[in-house]
């Protein structure tokens, strides 16, 4: 019985946890992304895992405002700028895209070029 009330209780508390986060979902994504909508959405949760690492661990508010075409498709590669808007942040989030021969197309992050900027224009912080 005891088991299973903290199994229960731990299970709620991961929940809610998961629940206290506020993420854009939606697409199609704005801008300029080439990607269809299913790999947008698969593409979503990496990329605000990697924005609230490095522009604000502590915000539980995201959205992408924009999305770039950095590269342009050459040989089935290309980069794409992804802009997540992070509470007060906005962070410039480079993502080289391949697609491969079995027609799957990997992504990965360029860590190195991402770009973070303190304030979003034109928000207004209120405490």
């Amino acid at each position: 019985m005891k088991k299973t009330l903290c199994l229960t209780m731990m299970l709620a508390g991961v929940v809610s946890a998961a629940y206290a986060f506020d993420y854009e979902t939606a697409v199609p994504l704005p801008g300029e992304t080439i990607l269809d909508e299913q790999m947008q959405t698969k593409v979503l949760q990496p990329v605000y895992a990697y924005a609230l690492r490095v522009a604000a661990p502590e915000c539980q508010s995201l959205s992408i405002i924009d999305t770039k075409l950095s590269k342009e498709k050459v040989d089935n590669s290309w980069q794409e700028t992804w802009v997540v808007k992070a509470c007060s942040k906005k962070a410039a989030i480079p993502i080289n895209f391949t697609i491969n021969e079995d027609s799957t197309t990997d992504f990965a992050i360029d860590p190195i070029n991402v770009k973070v900027k303190d304030k979003v224009p034109g928000m207004v912080i209120t405490k």
